[in-house]
């Protein structure tokens, strides 16, 4: 078979780490593949024979962008390992810490990295210059404020060390819990203004295509915590059962892992949350919701572009609510585990999708780890894209290779890949 044309992206921009792309197109089909160049990730391996309390302080090292939750996502498992229950107030902080990490994270890949695609400029400064500065200061007051959230709450704003196994290492004081609610209500209208920025664009036709939408069944409301794992077809099953269903696979081209479920491509992230879990939105996001239903749109990957606007509006809500309610903050002991060995569970939703842990300790010791990344997950999906925008474009005529090339790379920044996130290994 010959290689009629080969289009590559050596090095993927306005994404956290290091890939490309590669497009091959045939005299009878179109090939795409994400090269993942960034090194493997040992985590799985470093944290063996260790305390669990050193484990839980390793994993946010894997991504500065997602530290938060790795940091909860195991710290979850360990609980669940030892049988730990955390109180009513320690619950409210790791939310409120967890959504901070969620609008900060959702700001920069927005503001920072996909509104220059939409505007046709080579980055946000351009877009500063252009005259977007307002634009881009508001990405960057919303990043500021999900910052400040996990610099409170968690002690810094990369790598939250104040969240600890059984609790928090210290409360924080009443003051500081105002001053975020009180950013969270004016970043408010900004990110209602990100919702009907991204409503003005339609989508590209080309990567219209049926997939599944995997996300966690909440606990309550529109949330980020579950112990259950939802599909939109229909099937759901239980987080510790998660090896029955969910599989990854190791491509010869790239570090990163790819995820399948029942042996298929499957997506996860904020379109995905939104695509299951919409009737449990509240407030003026379900409003917003409601008038640009149509974005909601379950088969086109640019969808998550929209979906993340949509959330960032109730998650700020949210956001304000937690605060008030956290005015009459206490100091409180750790909660204590209720035996030293135990297998351990955890899913949560990260910013771009479904993060699950497990654990296994023996005597307060890590034997047994594993971790699975949104990254990982979305892979195969994302390669199914790039595809078709490519083999979209190329049969419609454009068959400018730099032309095809941008246009494929927005299609993998809608995903919001986390490259040193996908990058784990399990066994040296």
């Amino acid at each position: 078979m010959k290689i009629k044309k080969e289009i590559k992206v050596d090095h993927l921009a306005r994404i956290e780490g290091k890939a490309g792309i590669d497009v091959e197109i045939k005299d009878d089909s179109i090939d795409a593949r994400m090269v993942v160049t960034e090194g493997p990730r040992f985590f799985e391996v470093i944290t063996k024979n260790k305390r669990y309390e050193d484990a839980v302080a390793i994993f946010p090292r894997i991504c500065s962008f997602c530290c938060t939750p790795h940091k909860l996502t195991p710290i979850e498992a360990v609980e669940d390992a030892l049988d730990i229950q955390p109180s009513e107030q320690t619950k409210k902080l790791r939310e409120l810490l967890y959504l901070g990490n969620m609008v900060e994270s959702h700001a920069l890949h927005l503001y920072l990295l996909v509104v220059p695609d939409y505007l046709g400029y080579s980055d946000a400064f351009e877009v500063a210059r252009r005259g977007g500065g307002g634009m881009v200061k508001d990405g960057i007051f919303l990043k500021d404020v999900g910052a400040e959230i996990q610099t409170v709450i968690g002690s810094r704003s990369i790598h939250p060390e104040n969240a600890i196994v059984g609790g928090f290492g210290k409360v924080p004081p009443k003051e500081k819990i105002e001053k975020i609610e009180k950013m969270a209500g004016e970043g408010l209208q900004k990110a209602v203004d990100a919702v009907e920025f991204f409503a003005e664009y339609e989508y590209p036709s080309y990567v219209n295509g049926s997939r599944r939408h995997l996300s966690i069944k909440p606990y309550e409301g529109y949330g980020v915590y579950g112990n259950e794992i939802i599909s939109s077809d229909g099937h759901s099953f239980k987080i510790e059962d998660y090896k029955e269903h969910l599989n990854e696979e190791v491509a010869s081209y790239s570090f990163a892992k790819r995820g399948k479920f029942m042996g298929e491509p499957y997506t996860v992230g904020a379109i995905s949350r939104l695509v299951n879990n919409s009737a449990l939105i509240t407030g003026k996001a379900k409003e917003l919701i409601e008038k640009y239903r149509e974005f909601v749109n379950p088969e086109n990957c640019f969808a998550n572009n929209f979906a993340q606007a949509i959330e960032m509006v109730y998650f700020l809500e949210r956001i304000k609510e937690l605060a008030s309610e956290l005015h009459d903050i206490k100091d409180e002991s750790i909660a204590k585990p209720e035996r030293n060995s135990g297998d351990g569970y955890a899913v949560t939703e990260a910013p771009r999708g479904m993060l699950i842990y497990y654990m296994g300790i023996e005597d307060g010791i890590v034997k047994n780890v594993d971790v699975i990344t949104p990254t990982a997950m979305f892979l195969p999906m994302m390669e199914v894209d790039i595809s078709s925008m490519a083999k979209g474009l190329w049969e419609d005529g454009y068959q400018d290779r730099e032309f095809i090339g941008k246009k494929i790379e927005m299609v993998a920044r809608s995903y919001d890949p986390c490259i040193s996130c996908s990058v784990h290994v399990t066994r040296l």
